[in-house]
């Protein structure tokens, strides 16, 4: 994953961009400490590359570090190497050479550990490594570390995961931000997954990686980006069952109510393997402003569609600019004869004249008939409708009443000369979503992407229930079919004790298919305390799609405004928690976007920014957080530096706290009596947290 997928991140929402986590939450690699040397003021060591490699066979994983260290400094210095080993871990191989002679280690308790850690804090004054109180320590001697040269080194360890809920975790516990000098070269994590019983549900809250699966029992997960300060852990949970589809559910409680997430995943389907038949017709705008690239993508994207369909699927394609061309009067059978002369059709379009969407989407629409058979519509346009009917509300009320088959809807705007709000009406008015392609960007890539992963329906019409709580304010709204390969992310809140249990429900052609998940048992800790933040970014995305589309409501944006100041994230209400500069820094356009969103701007470069920026904070799998000076995220809580003094922003600002200084002896006394506090501690050596209900104010 390099570094334009990294900027793919990148959120405009109004006055600047939310840069979504794409660095792994890593919170034990190793590092190297310098010994200190009177009257020299030695420089941290930087980390050149980061690259871990593992390895889980039946809950068995073997994670394998592989670090270059860079010494800037002038001569050869001395240091200690630590690394904190995960609870129950056994450190398997250590290697690093001076020379010939294998440098030993040696394993710390985490009672030893503990008087290591505190002992560096103490020195250092930075309780970056108050994260690691509680778990064990490998430690070693490194001498020398040449004079402005490199020190490799690699260890392994194995470890036992743990089953929470029927979700097996893996974490990789790589805090480097304040132990090297600079952002790392280069960090890559790959996870290969062996099981005897099949893997379903994969899934990271922490960040963007690639999921592949080889076969019903073996699945691999990838992540790797460059230049980047890892700051977190990186998280994978994995379930297994035998189920055609494998339903997986987390929950967190905390003092505002609960919140779950339900996972949902079909089995692994072989190539070749059956899948549901589909109706699929494609339109493409081939209006004059489609000229150049432009056509030539679009007609190069579907010849890829057309030539990937299914043998038992049915299509047609239909051509628009003033009027309407449709290749056939009616579906017609994906045969090679019939695709032959769809090639030939598609080869034979021309770019010319107006944009008429009205009747093209109803001339899409109308060949569409009930049935059995999962019906999409690729509607594909540059412009806004400018023959025929032209007013919004006019052909959202003519889509309507043509959509008696109940089509999704996907559409595709192409550059900034759309009319986003009629176009998010139509997806969201049919189930769809709007795909929006930039003037710079592959529109023949986008396209095929997207039909690869729509093109093998497995499961359509899905509807699901709980039992044993009530549920609240769920994000999607309106539930996506299941494709080969796909995954559901359900998130929402929830009052009740439990068990719980799920019913999910939907059509496999004229099959109706049932798959229940009985008896789950509300789980207390905080094993997922990311649910809270990643329900709050899919609520303020449809909140603010609620704006954009409908109108300023004071409510909502109150709404919106509290939430992203609860959980640090970023909207045209909560633009201030990030510097003038670093707003320019994510994207110069923020300022146009943040018009689109709060003066209902419908075209043009901001509202398709807004439009994508919003379609992000609704889809994405991970909570929305801000790379910024002014927000530090630690695990369930968000800190805002105000003043020079890192503040929870559960904090009433004016409420009595109670004092401690820090480093001293009452410092690490609160560790002791309030376990769980020193990872938030390690925010800062001056800082106010709420801690079950109390407010502390660490001082120097």
């Amino acid at each position: 994953m390099r570094q334009e997928q990294t900027i793919k991140g990148l959120v405009v929402m109004g006055a600047l961009a939310v840069l979504l986590a794409a660095a792994p939450a890593l919170r034990a690699d190793g590092f190297i400490i310098p010994s200190p040397r009177p009257g020299q003021d030695i420089p941290p060591l930087s980390v050149k590359y980061h690259r871990v490699k593992v390895e889980i066979v039946n809950q068995v994983a073997r994670t394998s570090v592989d670090q270059v260290f860079v010494n800037h400094f002038g001569r050869d210095i001395e240091g200690t190497y630590i690394f904190p080993v995960p609870e129950g871990a056994s450190v398997s191989e250590f290697a690093m050479y001076i020379g010939n002679e294998r440098v030993q280690g040696e394993i710390l308790d985490s009672r030893e550990a503990r008087r290591v850690y505190e002992d560096i804090v103490r020195r250092m004054r930075d309780p970056g490594l108050l994260e690691y109180m509680g778990r064990n320590l490998f430690r070693a001697r490194v001498f020398p570390i040449p004079a402005n040269g490199e020190k490799r080194v690699q260890i392994s360890y194995t470890e036992v995961l743990k089953s929470e809920n029927g979700l097996v975790k893996y974490l990789y516990p790589l805090n480097t931000e304040r132990f090297s000098r600079d952002p790392l070269e280069d960090v890559s994590i790959s996870v290969r997954v062996e099981s005897q019983v099949p893997i379903v549900n994969v899934y990271s809250p922490s960040h963007k990686v690639s999921v592949s699966k080889d076969s019903a029992g073996r699945a691999r997960v990838g992540y790797e980006d460059k230049r980047v300060r890892p700051d977190k852990d990186f998280l994978v949970y994995y379930s297994l069952s035998k189920d055609d589809v494998g339903l997986s559910y987390m929950n967190w409680e905390g003092p505002e109510g609960g919140y779950f997430m339900l996972l949902a995943s079909p089995r692994y389907a072989a190539a070749g393997e059956r899948v549901v038949n589909k109706t699929i017709v494609l339109v493409l705008d081939s209006s004059g402003s489609m000229s150049g690239a432009k056509i030539r993508q679009a007609k190069e994207a579907a010849r890829f569609i057309l030539n990937h369909l299914g043998p038992r699927d049915e299509f047609t394609v239909v051509d628009f600019d003033d009027g309407v061309t449709p290749f056939s009067d009616a579906l017609v059978p994906a045969t090679d004869d019939n695709i032959g002369r769809a090639l030939k059709f598609v080869d034979a379009i021309e770019d010319s004249g107006g944009t008429n969407i009205n009747d093209a989407l109803l001339a899409a629409l109308s060949r569409m008939r009930g049935g059995e058979r999962p019906s999409y519509v690729l509607f594909l346009t540059d412009g806004l409708p400018t023959v025929g009917t032209t007013e919004t509300a006019d052909i959202l009320r003519h889509a309507q009443q043509a959509n008696s088959s109940r089509s999704r809807v996907f559409v595709f705007g192409v550059g900034n000369d759309v009319n986003t709000e009629l176009l998010d009406r139509i997806s969201s008015d049919h189930r769809g979503t709007s795909v929006y392609i930039g003037e710079t960007e592959d529109l023949e890539a986008a396209i095929s992407g997207f039909y690869e992963k729509i093109s093998s329906p497995l499961l359509s019409d899905l509807a699901v229930t709980f039992s044993g709580i009530e549920t609240s304010q769920v994000y999607p709204r309106a539930l996506p079919d299941l494709f080969k390969g796909s995954q559901l992310v359900l998130v929402g809140k929830y009052k009740g004790r439990g068990p719980v249990s799920i019913v999910l429900t939907g059509k496999s052609g004229r099959e109706e298919k049932r798959f229940v998940l009985e008896g789950r048992a509300l789980v207390s800790g905080d094993s997922f305390n990311f649910l809270p933040r990643l329900w709050a970014t899919r609520r303020i995305g449809y909140l603010l799609e609620e704006i954009r589309l409908q109108g300023l409501n004071q409510e909502l944006a109150d709404e919106i405004r509290r939430l992203g100041l609860k959980y640090g994230i970023v909207t045209p209400y909560t633009s201030f928690l990030v510097t003038e500069k670093e707003a320019q820094t994510l994207d110069a356009a923020a300022p146009a976007a943040r018009e689109a969103i709060l003066g209902g701007v419908v075209g043009g470069v901001g509202a398709v920014r807004a439009a994508k920026a919003t379609q992000i904070f609704k889809l994405e799998d991970r909570a929305a957080q801000v790379a910024s000076e002014r927000i530090l995220y630690k695990d369930d809580k968000t800190f805002y530096l105000k003043d020079g003094v890192w503040t929870d922003s559960e904090y009433k600002d004016g409420a009595p706290a109670t004092e401690v200084k820090f480093n001293s002896d009452a410092f690490y006394k609160l560790i002791a009596e309030k376990p769980g506090i020193a990872k938030y501690l390690s925010a800062g050596n001056k800082l106010i947290v709420v801690f079950r209900g109390v407010n502390y104010r660490i001082i120097e």
